[in-house]
């Protein structure tokens, strides 16, 4: 059965999203299968230590094919109920693939530490949108900012994994670049979540602390102008 196209449907509160339903069997969500199977292999040949550098490249595919399910779902309009939960899970079990394989890799402690708030930020928003589904009936997308973070954490996460296996003679060493970026990577993680837990702005909608301090800037040098 072919899948059913839609227009854009209307928001709720909260920014939920309420979407007719429709065929599951689409490219999309097919892609997203695939970006499943892709981690759990990786992290098998990680755990036995069997052909890492490959595993490594099923991690950056698998980054890549996130970003083109996403555009053939909005391109064609193949949005499911089903892809809206099945994208955001296949995120996360390679995020959790990448860096505890980096984390175990790289074995320091601050490293590990930094790591450890990355997953735990993805298992309580994880719980949170389960919670409003299962009490609410309601749908909750990624945000904008939820985005950014998936797209920050796929590159230096595939980043390392490609110089501690791909090109082993470069693993990075303790130095003032890996720490940087890992704080930027966490930073911008617990950042898209607290969306959920700050107050809605004067318009109604929920924004990060950099969303908003972006929205600020902006807004200072418009007056300026």
């Amino acid at each position: 059965m072919p899948a059913v196209s839609c227009a854009r449907r209307p928001r709720g509160g909260n920014g939920v999203v309420f979407l007719p339903k429709r065929s599951d069997v689409t490219v999309p969500n097919a892609l997203t299968m695939f970006r499943i199977v892709l981690a759990a292999i990786a992290a098998l040949l990680f755990a036995f230590g069997r052909d890492t550098a490959a595993a490594a490249w099923m991690c950056i595919v698998a980054s890549i094919l996130d970003y083109f399910d996403g555009w053939y779902a909005r391109r064609f309009r193949q949005k499911t109920r089903l892809g809206m939960h099945l994208d955001p899970f296949a995120d996360k079990v390679l995020i959790a693939v990448v860096f505890v394989t980096a984390a175990a890799a790289v074995r320091y402690d601050w490293f590990s530490f930094l790591v450890a708030l990355i997953l735990l930020r993805e298992i309580a928003v994880t719980w949170y949108r389960t919670a409003r589904r299962k009490r609410y009936g309601q749908l909750t997308p990624a945000s904008r900012m939820g985005k950014v973070k998936t797209f920050i954490q796929c590159a230096v996460g595939d980043g390392m994994l490609f110089y501690m296996f791909i090109h082993p003679q470069r693993v990075p060493e303790r130095n003032l670049f890996l720490f940087v970026i890992m704080i930027v990577t966490v930073a911008v993680t617990l950042d898209s979540g607290m969306r959920y837990l700050l107050p809605r702005c004067r318009d109604g909608k929920r924004r990060s602390l950099l969303e908003r301090l972006g929205r600020w800037i902006f807004a200072i040098r418009a007056r300026e102008v």
